[in-house]
């Protein structure tokens, strides 16, 4: 029996807020077809909350699947139907999407090419669709622009996929794209002479102090120097979070309860959740911070279960290091610089070398849904793919709850 892969990716409207997902499936790493089939969609509907949380979910199906019954077994406010842009388009067709469509469904086409000629290829079901996703790599960018008006005008929002940058990020908001979607949401922005604040100044020393093994009169005149954080912390530790009898009052109790790891993952943490000008802007990478943190340690867990609570807090700092560039800014180099970290986190982040370099390699694919690289990684590990799934599912659960509790 072969495996089955199930992703998710996220799709973010012009304000950096996550609107949906993309939803990818593959029977196993060598096949071309992502989509959905009948059977698929049956054994998804009991996981369909874990991994599409509040937001919609776009599913690929091909025109077979609209002839399907199991078409009605999911929530139509939960789900878009993306049909792939080579479905032989004929009268038949479009009686069944005009059926469906009265009967609540909504349809997009995926990643479709964007010219002319697609224009008229695609003109029968234009009325029937609500979302046009766009490869904006391969596609006419002016006659884009100039038809984005006349599809809001009909009804249809436009997705851009595949992409890449900033800079076509950019582009793409500025002709009047409602949706975008590509590895740029993971790329660094880097900014020329951009410098560290004040503010973040003093959270790097505070979490160097923590990873020097400092003493605890040192640390505790540190953390009582920088009267945000403290105050910041004592809030956190007397929160219904710890259920504590008696309320804690001063930051040696803080050291000694939380302890000196935790504290480390929530000053960092802190750092990412504050550290943007507007919400919008910090939440995707806030959960994107969650969902490989949290990949990375239940990741370690299955792959060495004798892993110590030290191998474990290297796993979560990894993941978290492998993606601060993006919050400030910067070269990776520049940002760890200022940071005390272990030779061997410093080596998986910046050149992949090492066990974790392996891990993070891991959690980028499955984030990407390389399942080449994915199964390869198991084979020399001897794993099966079944083993994490589950975690896999967990930690999306965990992205999802997390972004509930940030009230988005």
């Amino acid at each position: 029996m072969s495996d089955r892969y199930i992703g998710r990716q996220p799709i973010i409207n012009a304000k950096a807020k996550i609107f949906a997902y993309d939803l990818l499936y593959r029977e196993n790493a060598h096949t071309d077809d992502n989509g959905f089939t009948a059977t698929v969609i049956s054994n998804l509907l009991g996981s369909m909350d874990t991994i599409l949380g509040k937001h919609i979910g776009f599913i690929r199906v091909n025109a077979e699947f609209l002839y399907y019954d199991v078409i009605n077994l999911l929530p139509y406010e939960k789900v878009v139907y993306s049909l792939f842009p080579d479905t032989l388009i004929d009268e038949t067709l479009v009686q069944r999407m005009l059926f469906l469509k009265e009967q609540g469904c909504r349809f997009a086409l995926n990643e479709s090419l964007y010219d002319d000629k697609s224009i008229q290829k695609y003109a029968l079901i234009l009325p029937f669709l609500s979302y046009l996703k766009i490869d904006v790599s391969r596609s006419d960018l002016s006659l884009i622009g100039r038809s984005i008006p006349l599809l809001h005008e009909v009804g249809i929002e436009v997705i851009g996929s595949k992409i890449e940058t900033h800079d076509m990020y950019e582009l793409c908001r500025s002709m009047g794209f409602d949706y975008f979607q590509g590895y740029f949401i993971s790329e660094p922005n880097i900014i020329k002479n951009i410098s560290f604040s004040p503010e973040q100044e003093g959270i790097f020393r505070l979490w160097n102090l923590l990873q020097q093994e400092s003493e605890m009169p040192e640390l505790v005149e540190a953390f009582q120097s920088n009267h945000a954080i403290s105050l910041r912390l004592l809030r956190f530790i007397n929160s219904a979070t710890f259920s504590l009898k008696n309320p804690v009052s001063s930051m040696e109790q803080v050291l000694t309860l939380m302890g000196r790891d935790p504290i480390s993952r929530w000053i960092m943490l802190l750092m990412f959740s504050e550290s943007q000008s507007e919400i919008e802007q910090r939440i995707p990478l806030l959960l994107m911070v969650i969902h490989r943190t949290e990949l990375m340690s239940a990741l370690m867990g299955v792959i060495n279960p004798k892993a110590s609570k030290d191998d474990l807090s290297k796993a979560y700092f990894t993941g978290m290091l492998s993606l601060i560039h993006l919050l400030f800014h910067m070269p990776q180099r520049d940002v760890l610089s200022k940071l005390n970290i272990a030779s061997e986190i410093e080596e998986a982040v910046l050149e992949g070398h090492g066990f974790y370099g392996e891990l993070l390699d891991l959690s980028r694919s499955i984030e990407l849904f390389d399942t080449e690289a994915i199964e390869l990684f198991l084979a020399m590990k001897g794993l099966k793919y079944a083993i994490i799934e589950p975690l896999i599912h967990t930690v999306m659960e965990k992205v999802n709850t997390f972004e509930k509790a940030m009230g988005e």
